[in-house]
């Protein structure tokens, strides 16, 4: 009996090492079985072995991959355990997510259940095919420029709550400068944004750090590496183990700040120009949709929002914005305090217009800044939040022929990465890359750029929908803080600046230390 056993478990073992080979083999062989030259992949992790070490930022892996796989227009790569082909060519990078858009409409990310991410399968970074077709239909509207003009205005008080809390702070300096950690800094103030511009709260995270809405976006943005990579290796394996992607405490949180807030303006009738209230009107059927062309979706009627589509969208709203702005800001803070001669005369657009406004610039004022768009689309371009773009292919479709082969045809299910990061850095297409010179986006100068060379928030139909929002929201805090205050190079600050490693978001390693100083002379 017991040698039956063993005979069993024997059979059993063995049976499960031939399946784990052969999945091992078609995985390994993936690409190069199919004759397309790819970079050799580990078990379990891919080409992700330095990011888990702790070694590099998934940034500097994915230009390292598309140094590496130089020339070839496209290869492959391995993001831990999801085959991915690297296109490199501006050209083939154009037809997947612009001109053969209908074959590459979906993200690859990873699937899950509205089980066990119910608001994470809602949002519109999730959803695919006709579904994120009619919602990106339905919220399009919301996001044209007489709604950026609506939410410029709360924007523009927070502007006034941040001077006001640097002059006082310092003031309390012996030398007027206030060292400040500029990530935990620019997230205080994104977090203060998004809560009036998109859950009608006002909250002020600088002059009260410890606010429960602070606490709670933190939670919500702050992705356990541990449960990030397993998502990315087996998200059905954490499913079944219930590990949520987020925070399911944080998730409660900001439902019951939507359910509660539509809730009582509904009751109330109260009109508040924010992207509930945008929401709430998308639900009505009352967003026109004549701009949704503008923003890359054909005109459609869109879909009926219930209670958990709005919490879903703000959420991702918030997901968005809160981090990936502040990685702007952050960066554009250090560049400014490294520059000093670009930091002055971005000074001198600002101080002109402030005085032509008095003070109070208006939402064109602010968005026709010339240098200042230079000066961030120059920071995006060094700097760009994402490292890579994904597209998964839904429809089979042939590559070109290429030196190294007859062409290559991607089935469905199969990924795409555009290297973003290593692209914005391939001296081939932006000469000395690592160096900061907004003059490449000047109007004498940016048609020069190769076009699908850059792309900081995307490209083609599922470019980021809050595109506009974010940058406006930078010009923003941008043109208020410079009214008033200068950056400057302290003994903390780290030079030369070094990328956080381990690290999904882009960082700066010891972090991005500068110091704030009142101006000596502000034009009155």
């Amino acid at each position: 009996m017991l040698s039956d056993y063993w005979t069993v478990w024997s059979s059993l073992a063995l049976g499960a090492l031939v399946l784990a080979a052969f999945r091992w083999f078609r995985y390994h062989t993936h690409f190069s079985s199919r004759g397309v030259p790819c970079v050799s992949p580990l078990p379990f992790v891919g080409n992700m072995l330095n990011m888990v070490l702790g070694r590099k930022a998934v940034t500097d892996i994915v230009a390292d991959l598309y140094s590496r796989l130089e020339p070839h227009p496209y290869a492959g790569v391995y993001n831990f355990t999801m085959p991915l082909l690297m296109v490199r060519d501006p050209e083939i990078i154009r037809a997947v997510t612009v001109k053969d858009f209908d074959h590459f409409t979906d993200h690859v990310g990873f699937t899950t259940s509205s089980k066990a991410n119910p608001l994470l399968k809602k949002m519109l970074f999730s959803l695919n095919g006709k579904e994120w077709h009619d919602m990106r239909a339905t919220l399009s509207p919301a996001f044209t420029s007489m709604k950026m003009k609506n939410m410029f205005v709360l924007m523009t008080e927070i502007g006034q709550q941040l001077v006001d809390y640097l002059s006082k702070e310092t003031a309390k300096c012996e030398d007027k400068t206030l060292t400040l950690e500029l990530k935990n800094f620019f997230t205080r103030l994104t977090n203060d944004i998004i809560a009036t511009t998109a859950f009608g709260i006002k909250v002020d995270s600088l002059s009260d750090p410890d606010n429960q809405f602070y606490s709670m976006g933190r939670s919500l943005t702050n992705i356990r590496p541990i449960v990030g990579m397993g998502y990315m290796i087996s998200p059905k394996l954490m499913e079944f183990l219930g590990i949520p992607f987020f925070d399911q405490k944080t998730v409660g949180f900001f439902k019951s700040i939507v359910s509660n807030t539509i809730a009582m303006r509904e009751k109330q009738g109260i009109v508040r120009h924010d992207m509930i209230h945008l929401l709430m009107q998308a639900r009505r059927g009352e967003l026109s949709s004549q701009d949704a062309q503008k923003n890359g979706v054909v005109e459609t009627k869109g879909r009926q929002l219930s209670e958990d589509d709005i919490a879903a969208q703000a959420m991702l709203f918030f997901f968005g914005g809160f981090d990936t702005v502040a990685t702007l800001l952050m960066f554009l803070g250090y560049l400014l305090a490294t520059h000093e001669e670009v930091q002055q005369r971005l000074q001198q657009e600002v101080d002109q217009l402030m005085d032509q406004s008095g003070g109070q610039p208006s939402y064109e004022q602010v968005m026709g800044c010339q240098y200042l768009d230079m000066v961030i689309s120059e920071t995006l371009r060094m700097y760009a939040p994402g490292a890579a773009l994904d597209r998964k292919c839904v429809r089979p479709y042939q590559l070109p022929a290429t030196a190294d082969g007859p062409g290559f045809e991607l089935q469905p299910g199969e990924g795409v990465w555009v290297p973003v990061h290593g692209i914005h850095h391939d001296p081939k297409y932006f000469e000395n890359p690592d160096r900061f010179d907004p003059e490449r986006f000047s109007p004498e100068n940016k048609h020069l750029i190769k076009p699908f060379t850059y792309y900081p928030f995307g490209s083609g139909p599922r470019v980021c929908i809050a595109q506009r929002f974010a940058l406006m929201e930078s010009k923003v805090v941008m043109t208020y803080l410079l009214s008033q205050f200068s950056f400057q190079v302290v003994e903390k600050t780290p030079v030369p600046l070094e990328i956080q490693p381990n690290n999904f978001s882009i960082g700066v390693k010891g972090g991005a230390w500068v110091g704030i100083r009142r101006r000596s002379s502000v034009p009155a």
